[in-house]
């Protein structure tokens, strides 16, 4: 439905369901993409957590991200909060196939992703989080226009260790 140079962003089809449990099944793909507990899901979660995701939502906005090239789904963005009285989105991103990691399809995805948050939902500001050993991801950002905010000191524990996380931030550009 939105389309950036590599990739479509798209609502989640049945055809997603085994793939969007495979990423979240991936220990590697969920380590830099979610603070909780990694625990295995079942097809069911994965089911309950794609059929939340409609265009009846009221407070998350995902994607299913999909390559322009061959159709293949590769990962899922979105909004996972969204403050209406002030503006703020705080997008979140995963792209689970390793394949198309490194490549611009999640900058991509998020520069499209920005785009359909200032232009559609008249947000005025997009916020990110990023654990600090996401090298990757704060490369990404950071290429696509984020800047660091501020660092929560020992925020997340993973893999016996505390770890911060990076706050970063896009503003609308003035027109």
């Amino acid at each position: 439905m939105y389309e950036g140079r590599l990739i479509r962003l798209r609502a989640f089809d049945n055809s997603d369901l085994m793939k969007s449990l495979a990423y979240a099944n991936d220990y590697e793909v969920m380590r830099g993409a979610s603070g909780a507990i990694l625990y295995p899901s079942t097809v069911d979660d994965a089911a309950r957590d794609m059929g939340k995701n409609t265009s009846f939502t009221s407070g998350e906005y995902q994607f299913a991200i999909e390559t322009k090239e061959d159709h293949c789904f590769i990962g899922q963005c979105g909004f996972v909060k969204v403050n209406w009285k002030n503006r703020v989105g705080e997008l979140a991103i995963l792209i689970g196939d390793q394949a198309y990691r490194g490549k611009g399809y999640g900058a991509d995805a998020i520069q499209t992703l920005c785009t359909f948050g200032f232009m559609e939902m008249n947000l005025h500001k997009i916020k990110a989080v990023v654990f600090d050993f996401n090298e990757a991801a704060l490369r990404c950002y950071e290429k696509c226009g984020f800047t660091r905010e501020g660092i929560l000191k020992q925020e997340i524990f993973r893999e016996g260790a505390y770890h911060d996380v990076v706050s970063m931030a896009l503003f609308r550009q003035a027109s």
